[in-house]
């Protein structure tokens, strides 16, 4: 389990530090991006096995991470899970058009069930 880590892309403060918190007592290494830019930037010397990423962003949006994400040659095989409040069909189908691995709608989901979410794309049993 220990080595796995985590791109969390998320505007709100508050959810962000929350999941980046009971990810790292998983024991995952996470780096928390604030806004599209900052995970592109992020992206560019951190390799995670896993990237969570909200798609109402400031600056880069969530789809133009994950368009990015998947051009480029060292980002484009890591697993995304979307996780944002837009529930439209249309939003969905663009983000797995895009390559979204998975799409959560933030408020049909606890905290602790995208933590479960996140390990199971990691391949990490549930303790």
């Amino acid at each position: 389990m220990a080595g796995k880590k985590v791109l969390l892309v998320e505007d709100d403060k508050f959810l962000r530090e929350m999941l980046a918190q009971k990810l790292i007592k998983q024991e995952l290494e996470v780096q928390a991006a604030v806004d599209g830019k900052n995970a592109l930037d992020i992206l560019a010397n951190f390799l995670p096995d896993l990237i969570i990423l909200d798609l109402l962003l400031p600056d880069i949006d969530g789809f133009g991470v994950l368009e990015n994400v998947r051009k480029n040659d060292k980002t484009k095989n890591i697993p995304v899970v979307v996780l944002s409040n837009l529930d439209k069909a249309a939003d969905m189908e663009r983000a797995q058009k895009l390559g979204a691995n998975d799409f959560m709608v933030k408020s049909n989901f606890s905290v602790n069930e995208i933590i479960s979410r996140a390990k199971e794309m990691l391949g990490i049993a549930a303790a």
